[in-house]
């Protein structure tokens, strides 16, 4: 059966006994190495648990699998074994072992995508699978309230979801940005201290070039890309942005009719952006379908134009940026 990491931990919390066999697989390594670590400190604290043993499923030539799953240790009752590189044989295994007397966790970072062990632990009717990929905005946020809380600290309402909003969805990264946090132990952090700490997810100010494009700032538009747009990618990220904010545009501008201005600034506009509200209020006011769908055209263009010609990707993203102020104003 299938489980995630935001919540594997709390489930494994809960029980008292009949821990089954859990397979965590994915691209996140560190979250696959952090959630291992966190099962093993969880069931040493229920169970007589001495230390972590490894099994190289591939590699480990000198013991069998049954045998490892179901001796004990001289230190302790039960074993937490850590089996790496698996191999699909080990289902065959694990069908003819009647009985499991250690903990069996399954490392598999990055298992190959044809292999048979991701979905023969998802469609099981008592192991457990946990993808561990880029992480997602809940399991995000849970981590940043756990760590809020941890430490005593208190962000003001707009710092708090700026940080939501803008710290990495890597998790090693995101731990070294929540570690930051602990200089402000037992204290209150406005959005001016925590921009000042924070690494964002993108080295520029991204929500910059959609405003002074749609309020048709033309010369800070062409500033803004000479300082910080210096290569392909810089470009393709700045597109990404651009197409967030494009995306809230026009969910807001298909419920102009059945809401108010201020509504759907406050359900749309991202929290951390309230010294945009106005600013976002006037391009609403002034933006209808038939332009939302002009600049949906437009960005689909600039993509295929991006692909296809690269090298002009500066000339590209500002002709795109300047078409748009055209459409709004």
């Amino acid at each position: 059966m299938k489980s995630f990491p935001s919540n594997i931990l709390d489930k494994i919390e809960k029980k008292s006994q009949n821990f089954y066999p859990i397979l965590f697989y994915g691209n996140e390594s560190g979250l696959i190495s952090r959630l291992i670590k966190s099962l093993y400190n969880i069931l040493q604290k229920k169970l007589e648990i001495y230390d972590i043993k490894y099994f190289d499923y591939k590699n480990n030539k000198d013991e069998e699998l049954k045998y490892v799953l179901n001796n004990s240790s001289l230190f302790s009752k039960t074993n937490f074994i850590v089996l790496i590189n698996p191999q699909d044989q080990l289902i065959i295994e694990l069908e003819n072992i009647k009985k499991i007397e250690n903990i069996l966790i399954v490392n598999g970072d990055n298992l190959n995508t044809k292999s048979k062990i991701k979905p023969y632990f998802d469609n099981h009717q008592n192991f457990i699978s946990v993808p561990c990929y880029h992480l997602d905005r809940n399991y995000i946020k849970k981590t940043i309230d756990a760590s809020l809380k941890n430490y005593n600290i208190k962000l003001k309402n707009e710092a708090y979801w700026f940080l939501i909003e803008n710290i990495s969805e890597d998790f090693l990264t995101l731990e070294n940005e929540l570690q930051k946090l602990t200089i402000f132990k037992n204290s209150s952090v406005d959005l001016e201290d925590l921009q000042k700490l924070i690494v964002k997810k993108h080295n520029f100010n991204a929500y910059n070039y959609f405003f002074n494009s749609a309020c048709g700032n033309s010369d800070l538009i062409l500033q803004e890309m000479n300082s910080s747009n210096k290569s392909i990618n810089e470009s393709y990220e700045i597109l990404l942005s651009l197409k967030k904010f494009i995306h809230i545009l026009s969910n807001a501008t298909v419920n102009k009719d059945d809401h108010t201005l201020d509504s759907l600034v406050k359900t749309y506009l991202p929290k951390y952006l309230f010294l945009k509200k106005e600013i976002f209020r006037e391009i609403l006011r002034k933006t209808n379908l038939s332009k939302v769908n002009k600049i949906n055209k437009m960005l689909q263009k600039t993509e295929h134009l991006l692909r296809k010609n690269s090298e002009l990707h500066k000339e590209i993203l500002e002709r795109f940026l300047l078409n748009l102020a055209k459409i709004i104003k």
